[in-house]
């Protein structure tokens, strides 16, 4: 599969534009190096005059205008070359060749004693112009006691195109015939090797406040914030329209902006009430069409058309064509090329010639929120907020179109609207009252209640072919004569059209009441008792039986939590610091049958500086969660509990810093974590004669099965495996070590290494899956060196080497290509699965693209002050 956004064209210059932006930059860098040779040059000069003064390049901020004025700016140039994969090297990295303002500062500071109108300081910097894809720009300025403003500015484009995420794993080679017995050849049935989960957007983002009086007892301050998303992305379709399942191309269009208005209030010197008004408006106004690298077939007369069901495991098959209408019964493809270059595909098969789905959604969010923040009473701190919601979402129109073909179908279009309503009404309070010396007593008390009530309404309308055409054998896309008109029923919709209310609302409570005891003055414990209540309301509208009955099934859930936190603070000596903290909490019930029931988290952090110039520090985070509940629901098959659900994350890191002389320091850091998750799961296989799947036995080696296996549809046939683990494992580690050498004022050299390297593992329920970036390195040796030329004057050259590779083949231990209770289970690299692809036959790419790429970047740049 192939996809026509992948790369824009200042961002992948040709190899003739790199090399001469590469001479570009490199006589740039010779005329300045030659310009600051003639500077420092030994010369006769004339007596030194204002203006030749001025033209001097200054080491210091210099006076001008009564302003204390210092600039710099960073000129340069990046020069990229990469092997391997592309798409993974812009996935992870994506700075592109190309001449660059790599940064730009400027300052203006009022000198004492003069006087301005606008400011009295005026500070800004600026990076990444010139292509990189991330910029900012910040600009700060203030006139004294009057106001004060600051503005950020910032754009962020991403790339992804991990291919091996959501990608169907279709086998290659395989075709279909085109013409009688394949006389006219063959058509590759398409493989996708890209991610069918892929974007390439970009979204600039604007921050202004302005802050009036801020040292008076009385404050102002208004903001505006303002976020644009925009770009292609690639998309699978979430459900199947027209019986066919396509990939989609949606055109991301989201708007943000925020207004915000408050004052401050300080009645006293150590007192402060703010009252703030945030305004948000959402536009989402997004579409989508089919993916045009779908279009890989065309009518007879020149029509490109898709096949649809981009994630099939099988050829498109005849069985998809109204066979009694087809010009040549048994042939899908009737021609090798048509005048658009595509195969010809017969009229009487179903394909999409058109997919449009537009859907705006606008959403105004008005938040008040009330602040106060006190330390004015002897002992006593409190702070609080309290805030309300009342947000509105309106779909304004929903439409979306199908043309093509589908049996006797040539159209569809549904069409609909929607409301919905948030109120959210919080308090959050905190105190804290010194009872003595040694003893203090802390409370922190937040309240939630969200309602959130909604209506949708759909409907769906279709043209087929009428009755007597279908007898005619006229049942194909060119069909010219009248269409049926009829109606489409739409999944989880009210019928005919009719609204659909449904309601959901969340009511939170959580309370920590704590006692704080000052022990020594290098020993301090914190004692603090958790409680929390959850209650989650919802009521989902059905129309049962008839269109005029409507009912409103309720689910409510509470969730009770008790726990504890036990903190201690130690300095043994006054260069060591060590802080630990225990948490355990318990829920008497899980929203989610993944939800945690049993929490504990264990904290350590710990620093020590045994000389001025050395400093270490170290970390430990262990978070565990578990929920060991019968996930049972009466009259459902009992494959679904136990869940014996588990999941933790745990982080240790190190840090060392050693500056012993101002000619050189060493830096090093090493990190680990492991982030698992396992549930108990039965499965389905989806094996099939020619097509393995994974497989499990229980203790005796014999097939596994899951129970209440007939429950999903069949009475006769066994379609699941199980039961069994389902769990993935990511173990981490990252390194970074660098040496900075200064030898002398002009010379100064940085060099280093960073690593991060997984050794995961998962549960392998597709036997042609394999590990990916579960097994995978990621590493980049640097370099930098920076010559000082002149006070005002550094040349700096960048090296930075990026290698990015996976593991070896991996995948499900066993597989079958049947489920009964006489399956064959063998390992899934048995030479009696040949020659079936399975994770432990594959590359370690799987059946995609390899993903493994190396890139050396070298950036060279020039820093002037002025």
């Amino acid at each position: 599969m192939k996809t026509n956004y992948t790369r824009l064209p200042k961002e992948h210059p040709t190899r003739t534009m790199t090399h001469r932006v590469a001479g570009a930059v490199g006589v740039a860098l010779l005329l300045m190096t030659g310009l600051a040779a003639a500077q420092d040059a030994p010369a006769v000069t004339p007596a030194v005059t204002p203006a030749t003064a001025n033209a001097k390049l200054p080491a210091k901020a210099v006076v001008q205008d009564g302003f204390l004025v210092h600039n710099t700016v960073d000129l340069g140039g990046h020069i990229v070359g990469i092997s391997g994969s592309g798409s993974m090297y812009d996935t992870l990295v994506n700075i592109q060749s190309g001449p660059r303002v790599l940064g730009q500062t400027m300052t203006l500071r009022s000198v004492p004693g003069s006087k301005h109108t606008l400011f009295d300081s005026l500070t800004g910097f600026s990076n990444g112009f010139g292509g990189d894809p991330l910029n900012v720009v910040k600009l700060d300025f203030s006139k004294g006691k009057v106001y004060e403003f600051s503005g950020l500015w910032r754009r962020d484009r991403q790339y992804f195109d991990y291919d091996l995420f959501g990608n169907p794993n279709i086998p290659g080679g395989q075709s279909i015939p085109i013409g009688v017995n394949g006389s006219l050849g063959k058509y590759a049935w398409p493989q996708v090797l890209q991610s069918p989960e892929m974007f390439n957007t970009v979204r600039r983002m604007t921050d202004l406040d302005v802050t009036i009086f801020p040292l008076s007892k009385v404050t102002f301050h208004v903001g505006y914030s303002r976020n644009v998303f925009l770009g292609p992305r690639s998309i699978p379709g979430a459900y199947e329209t027209a019986k066919t399942s396509m990939l989609f191309q949606e055109m991301e269009n989201n708007i943000t902006n925020e207004y915000r208005g408050g004052v401050d209030w300080k009645p006293l010197q150590q007192t402060m009430v703010s009252f703030e008004e945030v305004v948000n408006r959402y536009h989402n106004d997004s579409y989508f069409i089919l993916n045009p690298n779908q279009y890989t077939v065309q009518e007879a007369n020149g029509l490109p058309v898709s096949f649809g069901n981009w994630d099939s495991q099988t050829p498109y098959a005849a069985s998809n064509c109204n066979t009694t209408s087809m010009v040549t019964p048994g042939v899908i493809l009737t021609s090798a090329s048509g005048s658009a270059g595509l195969p010809v595909v017969d009229p009487a098969c179903s394909v999409i010639s058109s997919y449009t789905r537009y859907q705006p959604t606008h959403i105004l969010t008005p938040s008040e929120l009330l602040r106060f923040q006190s330390s004015s009473i002897h002992n006593l701190a409190m702070n609080g907020i309290f805030r309300y919601t009342a947000a509105t979402a309106n779909l304004l129109s929903y439409n979306e179109n199908f043309q093509g073909l589908d049996g006797a179908i040539r159209t569809e279009a549904y069409t609909g609207s929607g409301s919905a309503r948030r109120q959210n009404v919080g308090i959050d309070f905190g105190a804290t009252y010194q009872l003595t010396q040694k003893f203090s007593f802390s409370d922190q008390f937040d309240f939630s209640n969200v309602r959130i009530p909604g209506t949708g309404t759909f409907s769906g309308v279709s043209e087929s072919i009428p009755a007597a055409a279908i007898a005619a054998k006229q049942e194909t896309i060119n069909y010219a004569g009248v269409l049926t008109p009829g109606v489409v029923a739409i999944v989880g919709q009210a019928p005919n059209g009719l609204p659909l209310p449904n309601y959901l609302g969340t009511r939170i409570l959580r309370n920590n009441a704590s006692v704080t005891w000052d022990i020594t003055p290098r020993a301090m414990l914190t004692v603090t008792y958790h409680y929390g209540t959850r209650f989650i309301g919802q009521k989902v509208a059905a129309y049962a039986g008839t269109p005029s009955v409507l009912t409103f099934p309720v689910t409510n859930v509470n969730i009770d939590t008790n726990g504890g936190i036990a903190n201690i603070a130690l300095r043994p000596t006054n260069h060591w610091n060590i802080n630990g903290t225990f948490e355990a909490y318990y829920s008497n019930n899980a929203f989610t049958p993944v939800g945690a029931r049993q929490t504990e988290i264990y904290r350590v952090h710990s620093s020590w500086k045994p000389k001025a110039w050395a400093s270490f520090a170290t970390s430990y985070i262990d978070t565990e969660h578990h929920n060991n509940t019968n996930n049972i629901t009466p009259g459902t098959a009992p494959e679904q509990g136990p869940l014996q659900h588990v999941d933790h994350s745990r982080v240790f890191g190190l840090s060392a810093n050693l500056a012993p002389s101002e000619h050189y320091s060493f830096d090093f850091s090493y990190g680990y974590s492991d982030v698992y998750t396992s549930t108990n799961m039965c499965y389905l296989n989806g094996a099939t004669p020619t097509l393995p799947g994974t497989a499990v036995v229980n203790s005796a080696g014999q097939p596994a099965l899951c129970p209440g296996v007939f429950v999903r549809g069949s009475t006769t046939l066994l379609s699941s495996w199980g039961p069994t683990k389902d769990f993935m494992d990511a173990p981490t580690q990252y390194a970074s070590a660098s040496l900075l050498v200064s030898p002398n004022k002009a010379i100064q050299a940085n060099l280093g290494y960073t690593i991060s390297a997984v050794s995961g593992n998962q549960f392998f329920n597709d036997a042609r899956q394999v590990n990916g970036s579960l097994q995978s390195a990621y590493q980049s040796p640097f370099v930098h060196v920076a010559w000082t030329v002149h006070p005002d004057w550094i040349f700096k050259a960048d090296y930075n080497y990026y290698g990015y590779g996976e593991g070896g083949p991996s995948g499900a231990p066993l597989c079958s290509t049947t489920t009964s209770l006489t399956a064959i289970v063998v390992p899934c690299n048995s030479p009696s699965l040949a020659p079936y692809p399975t994770g432990l036959t594959e590359p370690s790419s799987g059946l995609t693209a390899p993903r493994n790429f190396h890139a050396n970047l070298v950036t060279l740049s020039m820093h002037y002050e002025f």
